[in-house]
């Protein structure tokens, strides 16, 4: 909050800022490896992990409920995934 950050709810804390201020920008996509199988991962329920994946063997394999028309989902808990990220470098260019 000492350096002009706005707290939004939870442990979320946003601040705007010019280009020019940035030195280095990334895309981070975060997967979750369940049962030895890869998924998207995301915040899920009750400080849960939202596993998903459009692959209905998988989904079936893994007690995963449809979600959507290509999406199927599930709440774990934390210490049954392992969390990994895949960051890139981003830029405007």
């Amino acid at each position: 909050m000492n350096y002009g950050f706005t707290h939004n709810k939870d442990n979320i804390y946003t601040k705007v800022i010019s280009l020019n201020e940035v030195e280095k920008l990334f895309l981070i996509h975060s997967f979750a490896k369940y049962k030895g199988e890869l998924f998207g991962a995301s915040n899920g329920e009750n400080g849960k992990i939202l596993l998903s994946t459009p692959h209905l063997k998988l989904a079936e394999r893994y007690g995963f409920k449809r979600t959507d028309k290509y999406l199927y989902s599930k709440n774990v808990n934390l210490d049954e995934v392992e969390i990994i990220e895949e960051r890139k470098l981003f830029s405007f260019d």
